[in-house]
């Protein structure tokens, strides 16, 4: 009868991990059959011992190639390019070499082409842009201003302060000794500077340790006394307007700790940030905040700054006023001068999807982050003057007194700064006046770097708006017996102390003019840039970036990838399989040969009868019945 062909099975390509059921040739089976066997009757078929020995062989193992093998046949059917040109037969040794050195310099190529890309991806990650050229000025928050004086401590509060030490002393000392004595160690608490003597100040702390005390406190309370001695806001305003409408100062000013120490701060909660109507826009000298004020030369104790007048602090809301930090515009207000101090506001903002990086890649803070430090709102500020703050405990182990207690942890039960402390405060100031938030090396520099505090936690407000003060002027004041008409414009048409209430005008006809300063802080634009950081790419844009790459260079392509990916995965598997068979082979062997004296007869007659078995299975042909 003639054989029967097998059914013939479709296969992908050449390579092993394509053919279904790779493998030698099945073998022939002869079968013997009755020709007039009814339909039902099952057909007798005779097989050798060989071929029911190659029937039970594994088809795996009949498909094993070696890995050199395995390897040829990978690139000649890769769906990269030009790699079957390696293990082509025919090819000469120079043509191969050619082919190896081609494909070597593609993927030199292709590496430091995608290297780049990651590294430009990882650097920047975000791209900053124009989103609105002409942003109104009206939808701009009005920034935050603190108004310090030059006097820094009262002399009315310093006698009264003395004479309070004076009862509390048990010599009962005069009035007029502990007065000498704030004279010469108060200014420490501002500015640290040498002093000729270190032991007197340390004796006058040491008293201030002991006898100015109050019964809830552990330790001297630097900062309850520096507030009690700093001039009250009351006695520095005169009149203030905003908008061309009058307010009451001391309604609007609240006493909060800056750097300098206590000041007169307003807008500190952000009050003026809502969308106003297009005539309170703050635009103009007429139309921002007009600030008059009066200095007191009898109450002056201690001048930070030789002159007469007042700090200006311009920044963002919410944040803490350290100019060391950054995003603070400072400027003087001298008296018998009208100051103008036109702002230049500037929004950045960050796209809430860059939420999804890490801090590390979109390098910025939103404000909502580190609530745990800063409650209200994060920013760059807050944080350098918080690291600092932390670099001051540890260092010095004390608290600086015109530092907020949030920023330092268990700040409640810390001793502030006092007198004992200057000495470590002044040889400490050159770390704390330089900080950065990443080290990098620059020539020249490494002792710097090194001396230089570093702030690592602390990253740019991914959402911030900046204010400059550019193009500040000051003009004489007007005369007092001559008000020029309101409707005048101009700096000089400037006559708010004089409008401001019946006891603000009586005020200002009493004092001099000299002790007098007229502040304007307006916006100087009608408009403003709006910028925005954006995602430079989303991950299907990177995608197809590094896939043109790979396919223009070296030809790859996906398929390709997971064939290759494929094959390594096969080759380490039939290792992994290899070591685990020769493992267990391992095993059995040593279990065998455990105790071989024990049952040797018997293993005898077991060998001699499987060998008889095996000679009449080999000379007795097998049947097998196969059904129609």
């Amino acid at each position: 009868m003639a054989k029967e062909a097998l059914p013939f099975r479709l296969a992908v390509g050449r390579a092993a991990w394509w053919i279904p059921h790779p493998g030698p040739k099945p073998p022939q089976y002869h079968r013997k059959s009755t020709r007039h066997a009814p339909a039902t009757v099952p057909v007798t078929v005779t097989v050798t011992n060989t071929v029911m020995v190659s029937a039970a062989t594994s088809a795996e193992d009949a498909r094993k190639l070696p890995f050199a093998a395995a390897l040829k046949d990978l690139l000649q059917n890769l769906s990269f390019h030009c790699y079957g040109k390696l293990v082509e037969n025919g090819r000469r040794i120079q043509e191969r070499f050619f082919w190896l050195i081609f494909h070597i310099t593609a993927l030199s190529v292709l590496i430091a082409f995608l290297w780049g890309t990651y590294t430009n991806g990882i650097q920047e990650a975000l791209v900053t842009t124009m989103y609105h050229p002409l942003y109104p000025i009206w939808k701009v928050e009005f920034p935050a201003i603190s108004v310090c004086s030059f006097n820094r401590i009262s002399e009315r509060a310093a006698w009264r302060y003395a004479l309070e030490l004076s009862l509390k002393d048990p010599r009962q000392r005069e009035v007029s000794f502990f007065y000498d004595q704030l004279k010469d160690f108060l200014s420490l608490f501002y500015i640290s500077n040498e002093t000729t003597d270190i032991d007197r100040a340390l004796r006058f702390q040491s008293f201030l340790d002991r006898f100015d005390v109050e019964p809830h406190e552990l330790f001297f309370n630097t900062r309850r006394r520096m507030h009690f001695l700093t001039p009250n806001c009351s006695d520095m305003f005169v009149s203030c307007r905003i908008a061309g409408r009058t307010f009451d100062c001391l309604e609007q000013f609240e006493e909060t700790l800056t750097t300098h120490g206590y000041c007169c701060t307003f807008n500190y909660d952000g009050r003026y940030v809502n969308k106003r109507d297009f005539r309170q826009r703050y635009f103009g000298p007429e139309m921002g905040l007009v600030l008059t004020l009066k200095t007191m030369p009898s109450d002056s104790f201690y001048q930070v700054n030789p002159q007469k007048g007042f700090r200006i602090s311009i920044y963002e809301p919410h944040s803490y006023p350290d100019p060391y930090s950054g995003g603070v515009a400072e400027r003087m207000a001298k008296t018998g001068v009208n100051t103008l101090l036109p702002v230049r506001a500037k929004i950045f903002e960050t796209v809430p999807e860059a939420r999804r990086m890490s801090k590390t890649v979109r390098k910025c803070l939103f404000a909502d982050e580190m609530p745990w430090i800063f409650a209200r709102r994060y920013t760059f500020s807050k944080c350098i003057s918080a690291c600092r703050a932390r670099s001051v405990v540890s260092l010095c182990e004390c608290v600086p007194f015109s530092m907020p207690q949030r920023y330092i942890d268990g700040s409640e039960t810390r001793l502030y700064c006092t007198l004992q402390h200057n000495e470590c405060l002044r040889r400490y100031a050159f770390k704390w006046l330089n900080v950065i938030t990443s080290r990098e090396n620059v020539t020249g520099l490494e002792h710097e770097m090194q001396d230089a505090l570093y702030c690592p936690q602390c990253l740019a407000s991914c959402t911030e708006t900046r204010y400059s003060v550019r193009g500040a002027m000051t003009l004489a004041l007007p005369s007092t017996s001559k008000s020029p008409p309101r409707s005048s414009l101009g700096p000089t048409a400037n006559n708010s102390y004089g409008h401001a209430s019946s006891s603000s005008s009586t005020n200002s006809n009493s004092s001099s003019q000299t002790e007098m300063a007229v502040v304007r802080i307006y916006f100087a634009e009608t408009h403003i840039q709006y910028f925005r950081q954006i995602i430079k790419s989303a991950w299907y844009e990177t995608f197809s970036t590094i896939g043109n790459i790979c396919g223009i260079i070296a030809g790859f392509s996906l398929i390709g990838i997971c064939e290759l990916l494929f094959f390594l995965a096969k080759q380490l598997w039939q290792a992994c399989k290899a070591e685990l068979r020769a493992e267990l082979a391992h095993i059995q062997w040593r279990k065998e040969h455990q105790h071989p004296t024990r049952g040797t007869g018997r293993q005898h007659l077991g060998a001699a009868a499987g060998t008889s078995a095996a000679a009449r299975a080999q000379e007795r042909p097998m049947e097998l019945f196969i059904l129609p």
